[in-house]
């Protein structure tokens, strides 16, 4: 049966709206999408009306990390990855509540997440899955440095740490045997990690290379947490394809992405906003200080230089940053100088961009049926993008998961 909606449009390609649009789809597929006077409905399709909303294509983070620990119960701390898997599946409802179709994901549970929605036996958004995330010895992703390395890898579901050419290889090989489709690395320290500064620079030249060389062996790509920006000169010099936060960029590095055709991954709500939140301690509180000004200049620069901007997030489902209110990265990046239609695009054609998926991202006859209805306008309100009870309808690879209209 073919399914219509109707209501101003915004497809993820023309920078104005279709103020009297329509999207039509059946099965999974996208049959039109346009002025509404320009297709003719047939008698027996089902109709939905956005009203003085907005229908969009779904949103897709691209920085997420499925790990589960927020609602993984309090048994072993939470630490078991049964526990962490279960509290990552019911986490993928509220995803879709918020409107967000799909994501890139760096765990250990997003791997096995993905191939349960991908299979059709658990409701989720579609997940590109990047494996654990990779990092060095006393770098970023070493949340604890009290066990030994080889306890850290064999127990931790977020990270894994590697050193010297021949670790790496073998770490980066570790993830694309567990079924990873691109790579994260840490390059440069982090605001959440305690054994080092945000501009520390993490893997050397050579490791970096080898990282990249192998990801491109599997014909994919490694992206980068670049904090500092030394090691986001080097990451890009060694061929990454994605800086993510890219929070004290200089103009050297901007200049360099600009040429490469690089991605800037965006989780400005977190840069411009941990400081304020509560029940940090104050080691972090005093990194996260040093990043929300070198993130607005960074952004700044990148939409000076015409580099492609995604939305990224990094929530966690914590109470500061819960998953019904991911699209409060919509808001952040308009606070952050973006235009609202190019938050809008940092969060469905470009984020698509990173999923290499060419069938997402945009509203287009042809297309994947992933669309996402707001109650409202986002161009004069970006905030109805900003929490999940202004999102109205989602449809997920041409299923109706949520309707509220």
């Amino acid at each position: 049966m073919i399914t219509v909606i109707k209501g101003r449009l915004i497809n993820g390609v023309l920078d104005q709206p279709v103020e009297n649009g329509l999207v039509a789809f059946e099965g999974n597929r996208i049959l039109f999408a346009g002025p509404e006077d320009e297709y003719v409905i047939p008698v027996d399709a089902s109709v939905y009306s956005a009203g003085d909303g907005t229908i969009l294509p779904g949103f897709i983070d691209c920085h997420a990390h499925l790990t589960g620990s927020e609602n993984a119960g309090e048994w072993a701390n939470g630490r078991l990855l049964g526990d962490q898997l279960l509290g990552a599946a019911y986490q993928l409802g509220l995803l879709l509540d918020a409107g967000f179709t799909g994501l890139r994901d760096m765990s250990e549970a997003g791997l096995y997440l993905s191939r349960a929605v991908s299979r059709g036996i658990l409701k989720g958004p579609r997940i590109v899955p990047g494996g654990k995330v990779l990092g060095i010895t006393s770098g970023h992703v070493d949340f604890d440095p009290s066990v030994t390395v080889k306890h850290f890898n064999d127990n931790d579901h977020l990270s894994y740490l590697m050193d010297g050419i021949d670790g790496c290889v073998t770490g980066v090989r570790e993830q694309f045997r567990q079924g990873a489709r691109f790579i994260k690395i840490c390059a440069t320290g982090g605001v959440s990690s305690p054994t080092d500064r945000i501009d520390d620079v993490q893997f050397s030249p050579a490791e970096l290379k080898a990282i990249v060389d192998e990801a491109k062996r599997h014909h994919t790509y490694v992206c980068a947490h670049c904090t500092g920006y030394e090691g986001a000169y080097q990451s890009i010099l060694a061929g990454v394809e994605c800086i993510e936060h890219g929070v004290m960029l200089t103009q050297r590095e901007i200049d360099l992405m600009a040429e490469k055709n690089l991605t800037l991954v965006t989780t400005l709500w977190i840069s411009l906003h941990v400081a304020d939140l509560p029940g940090f301690p104050s080691w972090m509180r005093e990194k996260t200080l040093l990043c929300a000004e070198g993130n607005r200049k960074t952004i700044e620069m990148a939409r000076k230089a015409g580099i492609r901007i995604a939305l990224g997030t990094d929530f966690s489902n914590s109470k500061n940053t819960p998953y019904l209110q991911l699209g409060r990265e919509f808001e952040a990046m308009v606070d952050a100088g973006m235009t609202e239609m190019e938050a809008i695009k940092a969060g469905t054609v470009n984020a698509a961009y990173l999923m290499r998926m060419d069938d997402l991202g945009t509203l287009e006859t042809g297309k994947l049926a992933d669309i996402t209805v707001t109650d409202q306008n986002p161009l004069s309100n970006i905030s109805c993008l900003a929490s999940a009870e202004h999102i109205k309808l989602v449809v997920a690879d041409g299923c109706i998961v949520k309707n509220t209209l």
